[in-house]
């Protein structure tokens, strides 16, 4: 079956119409079909698979007693919107190119082993699951895997009285044995394990909509070559093919004492008129007219044409004469966005205002596009005139006297005065410097007359080397994140993916802010160009705030349950004696029962019977020789049972100590809980094993003489200390890392089912931690963890994965996302 045919199979179980009622279907069944409710068949009403995902019941499905989660909550936490169950079916492609159709409700996750999406099943402490429901997954209560032989001998070392851990002892003894006795591996056992986390197994089949390489962009209706700009398999387009203007298309020039539009403009100086159509409002508007916008034209042009003169030129570029009509909207656009290549062979800018006041310089000041019409000047001052006088300033006066940016006036990284010094020769911006500072720069100015929603981006991309086409579909961040691949600016779109940056700039919903949070250190304290990215971006999605990542090393969280943990440790002499009392208390038992059943029964059969050959027997040696062994027997006996007296404390003397290794997982739980307890939930008891990461997650604390992690007080002493304040939505999460050994705990509004390794810093990786939504198969960021750079050696790369920077709150509210995904196979 084609992806036609998927298309197609999708489309018409979704928009069936409805079934005719049959003689088998009950009136019931009838108007839950109707009402688009949970349609339950009662032939199998006890399988609860498909019954209301969002009951809030209890459930039991493959060894796992879950609770689903309550529906009236989540609509709350959804901002009051009505959550519904979509009646969508969206196919789904897997790693092998397997297909399946299936309706979204809970959160779901990658199975590691069956490489197709299921439903996550989280497991929380008591603490959460008695005072928070769950989100939109379902939720279990914690559980580990410890041995059992372990559990049971540390119940018995347990805190208590004297003489009632002595009786704990004895009962659980025989126990022991017998449970040592079974030919299994024991917890002590060194066993042999593989040494790499559990792989993510996803790959995204969807074409980008901007891709790097134009081999991996969507063909065209006939699929050939030629679509692609491609002939004998080399690239010969790329991201943009703009040509830049070496002489401006158009100019005023004046000509035998007439001002007249030419196009013949080579080798003709001419000077660049900047105003603002708050001074001149020469478009006809709801408050401006016909008769208005015409006036303030032929005023413009006339003082336009004396201030041109006055600076001894016989020509200049003005925009609403020398750009193409909005009738040829493409040309009109083209000529706009080209407008950097006039500012930089015109010989002076000339700024018209009514008047040289400040105020009137900061409107003028405000409009976006009048960063590049003074950073791209030839000339280091610009030209501000008035009718009645004209004044030169500097560049960096400009920064000082003219350009406001807001909040940003207050610190260290004034953003103009950057571009101002860096266009002025006073220093060198680098690319990634250029590329974040301009962008914050454009932003606190005003977008008039905005030509499509990346419009900052085509007013950044006249300050930077490479042009990219105008797409008037692309979101901010499509343009923004297409005209940084096009240009050399050190990976910043990768970079950009590792940035912790503060969560409610990221929650926004705002293209911009999540450019504008690279022009600031991020929650780790950690600039833009410390990282050093470890993947590269192939494409940008279709959807918004979406890309498409290559080489980045994925690892599976685990959320259900813990497994049984296999380590590694050293033997050294006190587990050699701790292994002889437990082994040899079952060796001497064994041969004591041996010797006193078989000697004993002889011993009696003999002395019952009337065998007068008994008289001589007992004054035999044989005699002397059986009363000895059953002596033996049970003195053997007695032994074995003080020798198996120290059975739980040899059994927790073999599983404890120094792990030298133990297998990788990372294991992850709603809530927070002490280490010693956790420790004890894993590995069956504390031993230290566990430590909390020194600097993974903002919570962190640590040593102050070492380099070493501490327990939060607030998880230790939960009644003196109060918790931190978390944003607005999020949940406290703990993650084990069982390869390092390590806990962090992080906030989050879901649970992450992956970690992406997408960069390094200072010294530690940067791990992307995201959840999978089902009906794009696409990864939403939730948070960025750093992790021991020794992580990477033992996580597998992967291929293309699409990774959403943005917010994805809305992924159960009716009408969100619908459109376009419908019959598509992701």
């Amino acid at each position: 079956m084609g992806i036609a045919d998927l298309q197609s199979f999708s489309k018409n179980r979704n928009h069936q119409a409805k079934p005719a009622a049959s003689s088998t279907m009950t009136e019931k069944d009838q108007a839950a079909i109707e009402q688009k409710q949970p349609y339950e068949n009662p032939k199998w009403a006890f399988w609860r698979r498909n019954g209301d995902p969002f009951s809030g019941k209890r459930y039991y499905e493959s060894g796992y007693l879950y609770r689903r989660p309550v529906r009236a909550y989540i609509e709350n936490e959804f901002q009051g919107q009505q959550i519904y169950d979509d009646p969508t079916e969206y196919p789904h492609r897997d790693i092998y190119g397997r297909v399946t159709i299936q309706k979204k409700d809970v959160l779901q996750y990658i199975s590691p082993t069956e490489s197709k999406p299921r439903p996550l099943l989280v497991q929380a402490t008591p603490e959460v699951i008695k005072n928070q429901p769950a989100g939109d997954w379902r939720r279990l209560k914690m559980d580990g895997q410890a041995p059992t032989v372990l559990r049971i001998s540390e119940w018995s070392l347990a805190h208590g009285h004297i003489y009632l851990r002595w009786l704990r002892v004895i009962v659980v003894v025989p126990l022991i044995l017998i449970l040592l006795a079974v030919p299994l591996s024991k917890a002590w056992d060194q066993t042999e394990f593989d040494d790499s986390y559990t792989e993510f197994p996803n790959y995204t089949w969807d074409y980008p909509k901007h891709a790097r390489n134009r081999l991996d962009a969507r063909p065209g209706r006939e699929g050939n070559a030629e679509n692609y700009g491609i002939k004998a398999g080399v690239r010969s387009v790329d991201l943009t093919n703009k040509v830049r203007l070496l002489r401006p298309r158009l100019l005023m020039v004046l000509k035998s004492g007439l001002w007249e539009l030419t196009s013949e403009t080579s080798r003709i100086p001419y000077v660049f008129i900047s105003f603002t159509a708050m001074h001149f409002p020469f478009r006809r508007s709801a408050t401006v007219s016909a008769d208005q916008a015409a006036a303030a034209r032929d005023r413009l042009e006339a003082f336009a044409q004396e201030k041109t003169q006055e600076a001894g030129m016989k020509a200049y570029w003005i925009d609403f004469r020398c750009c193409a009509p909005d009738e040829d909207q493409e040309l009109h656009t083209a000529d706009v966005h080209r407008m950097c290549d006039v500012i930089r062979t015109a010989e002076n800018i000339l700024v018209l205002l009514p008047e040289l006041s400040r105020q009137r310089k900061l409107e003028w000041g405000a409009r976006m596009w009048t960063l590049p019409e003074a950073l791209l000047a030839r000339r280091q001052e610009v030209t501000f005139c008035s009718p009645s006088e004209t004044k030169t300033i500097s560049k960096l006066a400009i920064a000082e006297q003219v350009w406001d940016d807001g909040d940003a006036m207050e610190g260290d990284h004034q953003p103009t005065r950057l571009l101002a010094e860096h266009y002025s020769n006073v220093l060198t911006l680098g690319r990634l410097e250029l590329f974040t500072v301009a962008l914050k720069a454009l932003t606190y100015r005003t977008q008039n007359g905005a030509f499509s929603h990346g419009d900052v981006a085509y007013a950044l991309m006249g300050l930077l080397h490479h042009r990219i086409d105008l797409d008037r579909s692309d979101s901010l961040f499509q343009a923004l994140a297409k005209l940084s691949l096009a240009n050399d600016s050190d990976r910043l779109i990768e970079r950009m993916v590792c940035m912790f940056p503060d969560t409610e700039m990221q929650n926004t919903g705002k293209d911009y802010n999540l450019f504008l949070a690279l022009t600031e250190p991020d929650q780790y304290h950690t600039q833009l160009w410390d990282i050093e990215p470890l993947c590269q971006v192939a494409g940008v999605a279709v959807q918004d705030q979406t890309l498409i990542l290559d080489s980045c090393h994925g690892v599976s969280i685990r959320w259900k349950a813990f497994p049984q943990i296999k380590y590694k440790r050293p033997y050294g002499f006190r587990k050699l004696v701790a292994e002889f009392f437990l082994r040899s208390g079952l060796y001497w038992c064994a041969a004591g029962l041996y010797l006193i059943i078989i000697y004993g029964s002889d011993y009696s059969t003999k002395a019952q019977s009337l065998d007068p050959a008994w008289a001589n027997f007992e004054h035999s040696a044989d005699w002397d020789r059986d009363v000895g062994l059953i002596a033996f027997g049970i003195v053997s006996i007695i032994l074995a049972f003080l020798l198996s007296m120290r059975a739980p404390a040899a059994v927790r003397r073999l599983a404890g100590g120094h792990v030298m290794q133990s297998a990788p997982w990372l294991v992850g739980f709603e809530g927070v809980m002490p280490v010693g307890e956790l420790e004890t939930l894993i590995f069956g008891n504390y031993e230290q094993r566990l430590t909390y990461d020194p600097s993974s997650t903002p919570f962190c604390e640590r040593d102050p003489d070492e380099r070493i992690g501490v327990e939060p007080r607030w998880i230790s002493n939960p009644s003196t200390h109060a918790r931190p304040t978390l944003p607005k939505a999020h949940r406290l999460f703990t993650l084990v890392d069982t390869g390092n050994l390590t806990v962090s705990v992080f906030s989050a509004r879901r649970p992450p089912s992956v970690a992406l390794v997408c960069g390094r810093e200072g010294g530690m990786l940067r791990a992307v931690l995201c959840h999978y939504e089902r009906s794009d198969n696409c990864l939403y960021k939730e948070t960025v963890l750093r992790m021991d750079s020794v992580t990477l050696n033992q996580a597998k790369c992967l291929s293309w994965v699409k990774v959403g920077l943005g917010d994805n709150r809305d992924r159960l509210v009716h009408g969100q996302g619908q459109q376009g995904r419908q019959g598509t196979v992701h």
